[in-house]
C-alpha cells in the first residue's frame, strides 16, 4: 500500500500569481488538461505573496494583470529573493502581454535588466502573450527536469558560501563586527537586523525564512552561512560609525550602477555588495 504522504511529497506544485480573479481563472484553464495531471495547483493574489515563505516548483506570473513596471519590479524582487533562498529548484514563468502593449514594453535592454535580479536566471522564462495551451506546455516541459533534479542533491549555479576575502584574517576588521555575534561566537540575525536598521521580519524575508524562526533562534546553525554575507558587508564599520554605515546602505552607488547596497541585498546579491565592501576597506574600489 502506497503511503499518501509519500505520494504528496512527490507531487510537483504549480502556483499562478495574479490579481483579483485572473489567477484563479488561468489556473482553472491550465489544470483542465491531462498534461498537468498529478500536479498540485493553486492560485495566489500578488498582495498575498509575502505570506508565502517559499516558492513551489513552478510559479506563473500573469504580467498582464500588473499595472506598471514599478509594481512588476517589486513583484520580481520578492520572487527573486524567494527563489534565491529556495532549498529546492524553483522555476518562474512570466506571461507578458502582447509585444504591442504600451503598458509593459519589453525590449532587449529592459529584459536583461529584468533578469539580472535573479540568482538563477536560467530558471526564469519569459512568454509573450502565450495561449493557455502554450502555458500548459511550458509548465509540463519543466516537469522532467524537476524530476531529474529531485533524484540528487540540489545545487545552485552559484556558491552558497561567501567567497574568501583577504579581510578574513585581519583582526582589526573582524573586531569591527564582533558586536553582531552572541557570547557563543555565532552571528545573530537580530543583532544584524538592528545594525542594518531593518526589522527582523524584513531580514527574514531576505533570508527566505519566517519571522518566527528568526525570533526563536536568531543564531541558529542553519543561518550562519547566510549571515556571514551580512557580517562581511558590515565590516565597512571598521572606519565608519553605525549611522554612516546605515546611510551608505541606502544611498545610490555609482559602483553599483546607481542602485543602493540595501536594494541589492534585498535582491539576494549579497556577494556583489560584500566584494565592494572588501574593495573599499582595502582601498581598491573599482
Amino acid at each position: 500500500m502506497v503511503d499518501d504522504r509519500f505520494t504528496l511529497d512527490l507531487m510537483k506544485e504549480l502556483l499562478i500569481l495574479g490579481q483579483n480573479f485572473v489567477a484563479q481563472k488561468t489556473l482553472t484553464k491550465l489544470a483542465s488538461g491531462e498534461r498537468l495531471k498529478g500536479w498540485k495547483t493553486g492560485a495566489l493574489q500578488i498582495a498575498d505573496l509575502e505570506r508565502r515563505n517559499s516558492l513551489p516548483e513552478v510559479t506563473v506570473v500573469i504580467v498582464s494583470d500588473i499595472r506598471s513596471w514599478g509594481e512588476l519590479n517589486s513583484v520580481a524582487d520578492a520572487l527573486a529573493a524567494k527563489q534565491g533562498r529556495s532549498t529546492t529548484p524553483s522555476y518562474l514563468i512570466f506571461s507578458f502581454p502582447h509585444h504591442g502593449s504600451q503598458k509593459l514594453r519589453l525590449g532587449k535592454a529592459t529584459l536583461n535588466k529584468f533578469l539580472s535580479r535573479f540568482r538563477d536566471p536560467e530558471r526564469v522564462q519569459i512568454r509573450m502573450n502565450p495561449s493557455v495551451e502554450g502555458l500548459r506546455e511550458a509548465v509540463a516541459a519543466i516537469g522532467p527536469t524537476i524530476d531529474l533534479l529531485r533524484s540528487g542533491p540540489f545545487e545552485r549555479s552559484t556558491k552558497k558560501e561567501p567567497e574568501p576575502s583577504m579581510l578574513d584574517k585581519m583582526n582589526r576588521v573582524l573586531e569591527a563586527t564582533k558586536d553582531v555575534r552572541t557570547s557563543s561566537g555565532k552571528l545573530s540575525a537580530e543583532l544584524l537586523a538592528a545594525l542594518y536598521g531593518v526589522t527582523p521580519a524584513e531580514l527574514a524575508r531576505w533570508l527566505g525564512r519566517t519571522k518566527q524562526s528568526i525570533s526563536k533562534t536568531p543564531d541558529a546553525d542553519s543561518l550562519q552561512a547566510d549571515l556571514e554575507y551580512f557580517e562581511r558587508i558590515a565590516r565597512l564599520r571598521v572606519g565608519w560609525s553605525d549611522e554612516d554605515f546605515r546611510k551608505w546602505l541606502r544611498m545610490p552607488n555609482e559602483l553599483l550602477d546607481e542602485e543602493t547596497p540595501i536594494g541589492l541585498i534585498a535582491k539576494g546579491k549579497w556577494q556583489l555588495v560584500a566584494d565592494l565592501v572588501a574593495d573599499m576597506v582595502t582601498g581598491n574600489p573599482t
